[in-house]
């Protein structure tokens, strides 16, 4: 019976080693898996947020082309400018600025 007792030695060896390696690959392992499971839940939270970030500026983008493409615009973007020697308006006056074509203006940005 102990005739091949020598065998079983480096063998037991062996083994003792295999299991140890195999218990250091099952730790990084684990330890990855739990990263995976992090950068997967930050991934989420990132697209959740791109997302609405990404429906906020098609909003703004939609409100931008009403304005640029409404009839006002352009004629807001070409009319003549007045000369600067012009007896209409006097540029010192807080009543030099036309109101009521500012508020036509602003209800228009704003719906």
């Amino acid at each position: 019976m102990w005739g091949f007792a020598w065998v079983l030695i480096p063998i037991a060896g062996i083994m003792a080693g295999a299991w140890s390696e195999w218990l250091k690959f099952k730790e990084k392992q684990n330890k990855m898996g739990a990263s995976a499971e992090t950068l997967a839940a930050e991934f989420d939270k990132m697209s959740a947020q791109l997302e609405e970030q990404n429906k906020t500026l098609i909003l703004r983008i939609q409100n931008l082309e009403a304005i640029v493409t409404s009839p006002d615009w352009d004629a807001v973007t070409t009319a003549p400018a007045l000369p600067e020697s012009s007896s209409l308006i006097d540029m010192d006056s807080p009543e030099a600025v036309n109101t009521e074509e500012a508020a036509r203006l602003a209800r228009k940005v704003k719906s």
